[in-house]
């Protein structure tokens, strides 16, 4: 496994670890387990985690509770590959994987980010003397 995604599995486990679900959210869990055919997410396979990402993409699902389905799944003991499939998977195909927007960026991993101007970009505006005519 890369070390990047081992990284970012460990991260979702540690948010695991911090999380306690209560039946309202276990309920809303199973519904798109439910609705993804999902019937024992320590038997998850790869077209199971595909499944759940069309259904994923399909809905208002917030960034937390993407996060938060998926610390879920680690608690319930998901096959560690299938947890790297998510978490390096990018749903809205805007360059960022799952991880990268629901850790890094808090952004909303079902729809596609419009490019932001890194903090040390510079701005570069029009000449006050963009009239002047240019001779050779």
């Amino acid at each position: 496994m890369p070390e990047n995604t081992q990284l970012q599995v460990q991260e979702l486990a540690q948010f695991a670890q911090e999380q306690q679900f209560n039946e309202q959210y276990r309920q809303y869990f199973g519904d798109v387990w439910n609705e993804a055919g999902v019937k024992d997410i320590s038997k998850m396979t790869i077209p199971d985690a595909q499944q759940t990402l069309k259904v994923l993409a399909n809905s208002e699902a917030s960034p937390q509770f993407i996060k938060s389905l998926l610390a879920q799944a680690a608690i319930d003991g998901a096959p560690s590959e299938v947890l790297e499939y998510f978490l390096s998977s990018d749903i809205d195909s805007d360059g960022r994987t799952l991880a990268q927007e629901i850790f890094q960026d808090g952004t909303n991993p079902l729809s596609a980010d419009t490019p932001q101007p890194s903090p040390k970009a510079q701005v570069i505006s029009p000449s006050p003397t963009e009239d002047l005519e240019w001779q050779i």
